[in-house]
């Protein structure tokens, strides 16, 4: 069976407050989802369909280890085959990420996170903060453009020359694909998952959306080129042209919204979304 591998720590996961089991942390609606969607992948049957999100939890330390379990159980993250947690034996966190492979490496420990970045991994740093509830039936996640599922090499025009340089330089480049960005293997899996519901006839429990600054016109264009060159699909694409996104996104409720700028994470945490930042690219040197 092949297993799309998520890591994450103990701290996301869970808050790790005082009691016999921890509370549920920010993270816990995105796995609870995940779980979902194994469900529904085992329930195709013709032919059955061999993929399923694994969950690798890393305890922020050892003394944890009674705690986590407890709460693993509580919650019932592993009854069934629809998601098995597994938690980390204790190694540095670089030599864990190398040998799971993780499309995506969760955690509220921004230095771990940034290290996992200049490794090469797709990461974010989550934060702790109280959000509206979300789908029981249908993952939703939401990805920033550049420097999260693209690369920041448009925002870097954006930094040196400005903005008039960076519509310059997207209508200049309109038909060149923007080289792919650090989260770019976890919205693959997200992506290839959900074909296999719609190659079956079935009602997807995955949706996927772009919410991005970028304007209409040539900005637009070159990602949806970027898309059609890479054969991905995006099921929901959002143009702002520089509107604030934290409207957007709490009218799509999604279990996680990624962005490499902080002010846009923030804009999703007053609105009730769970935002991760990507500390990715010329926005966060």
């Amino acid at each position: 069976m092949t297993q799309l591998t998520i890591v994450v720590s103990s701290c996301a996961l869970f808050r790790q407050e005082t009691g016999y089991t921890y509370p549920t942390g920010v993270a816990f609606p995105l796995v609870k989802a995940l779980k979902m969607v194994n469900r529904r992948l085992s329930e195709l049957l013709a032919p059955p369909i061999q993929e399923r999100f694994r969950v690798v939890l890393i305890p922020s330390s050892r003394q944890d280890m009674d705690h986590l379990q407890r709460s693993i159980a509580n919650y019932k993250l592993n009854v069934g085959e629809d998601l098995i947690v597994e938690i980390a034996d204790e190694k540095p966190l670089i030599e864990q990420l190398e040998e799971f492979k993780p499309v995506l490496y969760l955690s509220t420990n921004a230095q771990n996170v940034r290290e996992a970045i200049r490794k090469g991994f797709g990461a974010a740093i989550m934060f702790q903060r109280d959000h509206h509830e979300h789908s029981d039936e249908v993952l939703r996640v939401a990805f920033d453009g550049d420097g999260v599922l693209f690369s920041d090499e448009s925002e870097k025009v954006t930094k040196e020359k400005g903005l008039d340089a960076f519509k310059e330089n997207e209508l200049n480049n309109e038909q060149k694909p923007l080289a792919l960005g650090p989260l770019i293997e976890f919205f693959k899996a997200l992506e290839r998952l959900d074909k296999k519901f719609i190659e079956r006839k079935q009602n997807s429990p995955i949706r996927t959306y772009l919410v991005t600054s970028r304007g209409t016109a040539s900005p637009a264009l070159r990602v949806l080129r970027t898309l059609q060159k890479n054969n991905l699909e995006i099921n929901e694409a959002h143009f702002l042209s520089g509107a604030k996104k934290g409207p957007v996104l709490k009218a799509i409720k999604p279990h996680i919204f990624f962005d490499d700028q902080m002010p846009h994470v923030d804009g999703a945490l007053q609105n009730g979304v769970i935002g991760a930042h990507v500390p990715y690219g010329v926005s966060n040197e």
